[in-house]
This record gives structure tokens, sequence and C-alpha cells, in this order.
């Protein structure tokens, strides 16, 4: 099997792109890298420039020079609908159609934030979207925009299969009769050390990463926070810190006790189960619909909701009882280890390929 992997965000296909290796697949991946994020690095050239006008004129001559190194896969899977980022005139439709007409198999990963999520978004409890658009966004909702809605709409008509990777991108594309079943997301945890709890000076490490404020509800993350260093001066020290590359992130995470990831989503993602992998204790998204989607009532996440208290309360719990922090911690990894490891999520993701017929 040859594979081809469109994109990367979070590390997502950096570390499904490692499973699948290992289990002796060709995979090729092909990304702009994310900015400061550098989560993993291209084998293939896509048009990636800095000035918009430059990277117009690469994304014009792109069909003339690049678009078949995208040729002759047995699968090819997209972590969004736009990955060219150039919807005028169709132009992303296009390049993604003739990619889907030189492959055997395409597929897209429901992973992000698109026209699907936000149309389901008011049928959740609360949702991170609302608070991405007044944040993140400056108020400006574009994935109500008509030119968006009728490129995720036709990437989605487009391609064999859609794969959620946890319930909300399930729900999301509910009614699409090319849905295909939840994947969680993968790590490879050969590359990521766990590392022992240790209380130094008594005092709880509390680390929140800022990357999209809204989407993450840094807002009530931080209070509450800030509340339990007033409160609890000599039992911890928190550090919120800013946008760094996956790298800096770890070393930061090598010296946390506890992460405070997200207080918006229903689940958790990629930060959360680097986290976890590396035996932190993870407070981020874990309600029923999580475990039910997933299956699996254990997962060591301490839930937590956009509410200052709810947050505020769960943290104070951990440092009235620094002894359940180690035992949580190595729940963590070994839940990983079970659940996310990129070989058996990659298995997954090579079983549900070939469960699809080929429409051609």
């Amino acid at each position: 099997m040859k594979v081809l992997l469109l994109e990367d965000h979070s590390g997502f296909h950096k570390n499904l792109q490692e499973g699948l290796l290992e289990l002796g697949i060709s995979v090729n991946i092909s990304t702009t890298g994310d900015e400061y994020k550098k989560t993993s690095s291209s084998n293939l050239y896509i048009p990636n420039s800095k000035n918009k006008a430059i990277r117009a004129l690469e994304l014009l001559s792109f069909p003339l020079k690049g678009i078949n190194q995208y040729y002759n896969y047995d699968v090819v899977q997209l972590v969004n609908h736009n990955i060219f980022r150039l919807l005028k005139f169709n132009y992303n439709y296009l390049l993604l159609k003739k990619i889907r007409d030189e492959n055997r198999k395409v597929f897209l990963s429901s992973c992000g934030t698109n026209h699907f999520v936000n149309r389901i978004k008011d049928q959740l409890r609360y949702n991170y979207i609302d608070a991405t658009i007044k944040e993140d966004l400056n108020g400006r909702n574009k994935y109500n925009d008509k030119i968006f809605i009728r490129n995720n709409i036709n990437i989605a008509n487009l391609v064999d299969g859609i794969i959620p990777v946890m319930y909300t991108y399930r729900l999301a594309y509910d009614k699409q009769p090319n849905l295909l079943r939840t994947i969680p997301l993968p790590i490879n945890v050969e590359t990521v050390k766990f590392i022992p709890q240790k209380i130094e000076n008594n005092k709880l490490k509390i680390f929140h990463g800022i990357t999209r404020e809204g989407f993450k509800g840094t807002k009530y993350i931080r209070e509450a926070m800030e509340k339990l260093e007033e409160n609890y001066p000599n039992d911890v020290e928190i550090i919120i810190d800013g946008k760094m590359p996956l790298d800096k992130y770890l070393e930061v995470l090598e010296e946390t006790n506890v992460v405070v990831d997200q207080a918006l989503s229903y689940e958790y993602g990629m930060n959360a189960i680097y986290s976890m992998a590396m035996g932190k204790v993870v407070l981020s998204g874990n309600e029923p619909e999580c475990q039910e989607e997933f299956g699996r009532t254990d997962i060591p996440i301490i839930n937590i909701t956009p509410n200052v208290e709810d947050i505020y309360s769960k943290l104070e719990k951990l440092v009235l009882n620094k002894k359940s922090v180690i035992e949580i911690g190595e729940k963590s990894r070994l839940f990983v280890e079970d659940f996310h490891h990129h070989v058996k999520v990659a298995q997954q993701y090579i079983d549900t390929w070939n469960s699809v017929e080929v429409k051609k």
C-alpha cells in the first residue's frame, strides 16, 4: 500500500505516518508545518510562501510543476477540506478533484473546525466555536462564508470516506452517507519519554499553553489558575506561556506536573495526548459523549467546563491531595500506550481504508 497524507496542524499525520511506516506501508507527507508549531516536515513540495502574492503564483503554477507528486497512491488522506487555501474560482476544489481522479481512494479526516462543525454547535451544551469567532477571528465567522461552505460541502462529497477523530467531529458529519467510524488520534509513544512525577518543594507546577485563547477557553483557565496561586502560594507554581514550536512545548512539559489544556471542548486533542504520554495530569474535555464515542470509561483526563469555579475546584483537589498526581500520571501513560499507540491506530486506518470499495 502506498499512502499520501496531506497537511498536518498538530502532529496527527506525523504520528500516523510513523505508525504506518512501522507496519511496512510506504508513506509520504505534504505539509506546510503549520507556522510556529513545526509539528512535522514535508516529504513533498507544497506551495508555502509567507508572501500571499508569491504563494498565489506558486499555487497557479502548481498543476504544472508539483501536483504530479501527488498521483498514483492507493490512499490519500486530507487533514482538512481547504488544503491549498485558495477558494476563489473553486481553485482548491479543482486541485483536490484532480488529485482524487489520479489516485485510488481519497479520505477526509474530520479533525478541525469547519462549516459542518459550525452548523452543529448549538446542539452542544457549550462549544469552542463562538469563542473562537469572537476572540481569535475578531468577530468574523468565516465558517458562514458562502465560498467556504461550498468548498467544504464539495470536498465532503468528493472523498470516498470521512473519518472522525472524536465525538464532536463525528456528530458534525453525521448526515453524510460516506461517514466512517471514529478512530482516535495517534502518538508515537516510543519518542515521548515517560517522566515519573516529582513534586519539588511540595509545589505543583501547573501549565497552560496559550495558542488560540478563544478556542482553548484561556480566560476561564487563567482566572482559575491565578485564583489557585493566590489561595495556595506555597503549594503551586503556575506557568501560562505562549505560542511555541512542539519541541519547546515538550521541554516545558518535562518540568510540569499538571497541564490545563482546554475548557470548551467535549474531548481532548494532541496536546493533551502528548502530556499524558509524558505522565502528566491533564485537565481537558472528557465528557460522557467522549467516553461513549471511544467506548472507554477509563480515560484519565479530568473533565473541565468553561466555568472558573469548576476548573478551580478540580485543581484545588489536586493541591489538597498531591499524591493523586503520581497515580493519575502513571494511568495517563498507560492509557496512551493502550489506546493512542501509533501502530495500533495506524492499523485501524489501514483496516478502514481497505473496507471502502473504490468508486471508479
